[in-house]
This record gives C-alpha cells, structure tokens and sequence, in this order.
C-alpha cells in the first residue's frame, strides 16, 4: 500500500476511534494485540480503562486491534507464565475461505446461516448461555464471545470436546434408535433437546414439505399423518416401510445438524491465550468495521452494507488491478478494470483502497 493512502485510512480509522461503541467487560485484565502489516505485531498491552484505550486508538492508530478471550491478574506481564490466567471467553470463528480476493463475500451468507444455527440450536438451546455477543470479522466471517461465567474456567481440550459437538464429530444418527421388546422402532422426539430433537424436527418437515423425498408411502395423507403422530411419541414403528430402509432414507438429514458447511476454528476455540479483533473495531483489509450485531438482527444484517464506516463524502481512486461487481454499499459497484479511475462514495473507496485493489487520487 501506498503511503499517502496509509496515511489517509488511518486518519479515517482514527476519527472513527474518537466515537466507537466498545464493549469489553473486563477490559483492565485483558492483553490487546495490535499491527499493521501482520495482524499481530507488537502484544502484550494493557490499558486500565475504556478512555486509555479509545485514546491510544486515536492517537496511535493500527491497522489491526485484538484482546485477549481470557482475563489475567498481570495483563501486561512477560512472558505469559507471569499473566496469572483466570479464565477465559468462549469463543467460536465462522470463517470461510474461497479463491480470490473477492470471491469469500459471495458466500457470506452461507456463513451467516451457520452463525444462526451455531447460536441458537447450539449456545443457547444446548449450552444454556444467554451472554453471547455476535460480531462480525470485518471480513470473511463472524465471531461469537460467550461471556456465561460458567464457561470461564473451561480448559482447552473441554473447549474442543464442545467444537467436537457443534461440527457434529464422531456423530452416528442411527444411534438414536433402537428395538423395544414389542419389535417397535424406538427413535428421538421432536421435543427433546440437542442433536436427537434437531433430527426428529428435520424428518418431520421433510416428510411434511417433501414427502416422496423419503418414500411415495408418504404422499398418502393418512399414511403420512399415522407416521408423524407415532414420531412425537417417539414411535417411528408406524409405516409399512422396512425399518432399515426408513432410517436409511433419512440419513441426509444427518448432515445437517452441525455446524459443517463452514467449519468453526477449533484452534481458535481451544486456545486460552487467544487474540480476537475488538469487536467494533476497524480490520485494516477492508477498512469495514468488525461491528457487533444486536440480538434479533442477525437475519437483517448484511456485511458489505451495514458494517461500512458510515460517510456522505467521496474520493477519487484510481483501480491497479481488475475487480469484479460487488454488491457494496447497498448498491452494485463495478467490475472495475486496471486504470479505471472513478469517483466513490468514501466508504466504497476505502473498501477498495483497503484491499490494495486501488489507490487514492
């Protein structure tokens, strides 16, 4: 990246800082990591209180801020040993990865749907937490801080065997059921909680929305409803299917329970010394906002819409390599080939500024 326009993001980025919205409970026992080539560069900072923070943002502005999932005695101390660990968030990294430099925003909201389902079916409906922060990376992903204190003083391989069971690892569906004495074909209810629930509830809106999906026995009403009713109790006996042959026919729903399509980070989730960006922070490739997502909005929020530093102004750039049309800003923006010099709403040329896809004019 050019000087000039280093210089310039980081005049934003500061501006920025002056107002952010910060939420780190505990801020006083954290460690903050900050960089501006690499991610981390220098670590090991500590700040007594939220203004101490804000102001070294805006006077010493990286491109790169993180804080430490755990809480620690001595924060600032060296080397780690001398923290004086006290537990630590759980925290989960919804990421996803694809070729290119643009081709991860086309898939965000595959990421998104995971993000709901790893927050509701699994952290709060499973886990039983209600202290959950959602934010978005500020660039390929999202991340969830779980804050319950019941979960602080987990270790890190308690905190894989809990990614174990949200991607769904060492998971058998046929070991929900099993033969009662009276030759029944016992299997879970839509009731119950975790993964046996979630695949009752799964088979049951198939054969309601798809029933020949499963078998043509399923497009007669009576035979459909005769099943469903049995399901509920926990029955699957009731069909004229061959016991094997149903819990075969369904065995694609088993892979829709975990957090699969896009993997969480288990390393990141296991590592009790861990770094994560501040949430509501700046991510210095993108220049958008790592912005904390309010309950209840996750369905509404768009990344390259919502999470852009908000500006009426705009800039000139010229474009030293081709990119192709994103949806950025509310609205479609390009393709843009090499020397294309065009004149852009300021958040939409930060963007791209950003990404060392253009520089300033």
């Amino acid at each position: 990246m050019q000087p000039r326009d280093r210089q310039a993001l980081l005049k934003l980025f500061a501006a920025y800082y002056e107002t952010a919205d910060f939420r780190i409970p505990g801020l006083e026992q954290r460690e903050f990591g900050i960089g501006n080539i690499r991610k981390i560069e220098a670590r090991h900072l500590n700040f007594p209180n939220l203004q101490s923070f804000r102001g070294y943002l805006t006077n010493n502005t990286p491109f790169f801020v993180s804080h430490s999932t755990a809480y620690y005695e001595f924060p600032g101390a060296t080397p780690i040993q001398k923290k004086a660990w006290k537990g630590a968030d759980l925290v989960f990294d919804l990421d996803i990865h694809a070729e290119g430099k643009y081709g991860p925003y086309a898939l965000l909201g595959q990421v998104k749907a995971d993000l709901q389902r790893l927050v509701k079916d699994f952290i709060i409906n499973d886990f039983g937490c209600r202290d959950v922060l959602v934010a978005f990376s500020g660039n390929r992903g999202y991340h969830v801080h779980v804050r319950d204190k019941a979960f602080l003083p987990l270790g890190g391989e308690e905190r894989r065997e809990l990614v174990d069971y949200v991607m769904g690892n060492g998971l058998n569906y046929r070991d929900f059921f099993s033969y009662s004495d009276k030759k029944q074909l016992l299997g879970p209810r839509p009731d119950e909680g975790g993964y046996r629930g979630r695949f009752a509830r799964a088979a049951m809106e198939l054969i309601n929305s798809k029933p020949t999906a499963v078998s043509r026995v399923f497009s007669k009403e009576k035979e459909r409803g005769f099943f469903l009713g049995g399901v509920r109790q926990g029955n699957w006996s009731k069909t004229s299917l061959k016991f094997d042959d149903l819990v075969g026919r369904l065995s694609p729903l088993a892979a829709t329970l975990p957090v699969g399509s896009v993997n969480t980070d288990a390393g990141v989730t296991q590592d009790l010394s861990k770094l994560i960006r501040v949430p509501n922070s700046i991510h210095g490739e993108t220049g958008l906002i790592a912005k904390i997502i309010e309950p209840g909005e996750v369905d509404r929020f768009e990344p390259l819409r919502d999470a852009l530093v908000r500006s009426s102004e705009r800039m000139k750039v010229r474009f030293v390599e081709g990119v192709p049309s994103l949806e950025l800003g509310g609205e479609t923006v390009g393709p843009f080939k090499t020397g294309d010099e065009k004149e852009l709403p300021r958040p939409v040329a930060v963007f791209f500024v950003a990404k060392e896809s253009a520089t300033l004019l």
